[in-house]
């Protein structure tokens, strides 16, 4: 990031690359948010509500850091070249870091529920690690480690 008074020359503005544009730099998110909306990217328990809070130890909290930050600009989904050609059935990078903030978070009952939304060959398994996702996230996000991990989490539910 630069200052103002740090850029020499011209600057170009375009909207968010392989999106359907609405209007002049306003992109159709729409099918982003629906892909976010699919992950269920809120707590899902069965267990009877606690009186004040849901509690949660320093440590569950923490695996938290990195994952919760996400500001759904939309940047790592539209950098990832498996989203431009699977946009309609991989999730791509923002809903999958989202899905694996849920999937790890100590207070969630969801898990297997989680997993199972995700098992398709094209939803989570799209993504080929070329790392575009983690560069373009204004953010300084990983959604390739967290998508990485959920893979795993695929793997030790198996055996």
């Amino acid at each position: 990031m630069k200052a103002c008074d740090e850029v020499k020359g011209a600057v170009r503005i375009y909207p968010l690359p392989h999106m359907p544009v609405v209007k002049d730099l306003v992109p159709d998110l729409s099918r982003f948010y629906a892909q976010h909306r699919f992950i269920e990217p809120w707590l899902k328990t069965t267990t009877a509500e606690p009186v004040k809070e849901w509690k949660q130890s320093h440590s569950d909290r923490a695996l938290l850091d990195g994952l919760y930050e996400c500001i759904l600009c939309a940047c790592c989904s539209t950098s990832c070249p498996s989203y431009w050609w699977n946009g309609d059935r991989y999730l791509g990078p923002a809903a999958l870091l989202q899905a694996y903030r849920w999937l790890i978070d100590s207070r969630d009952e969801a898990k297997k529920h989680r997993l199972d939304n995700l098992e398709d060959p094209f939803k989570l398994y799209r993504c080929h690690t070329i790392m575009n996702c983690a560069k373009a996230c204004p953010k300084g996000l990983n959604p390739a480690k967290a998508i990485a991990e959920i893979k795993k989490l695929m793997v030790e539910r198996q055996a």
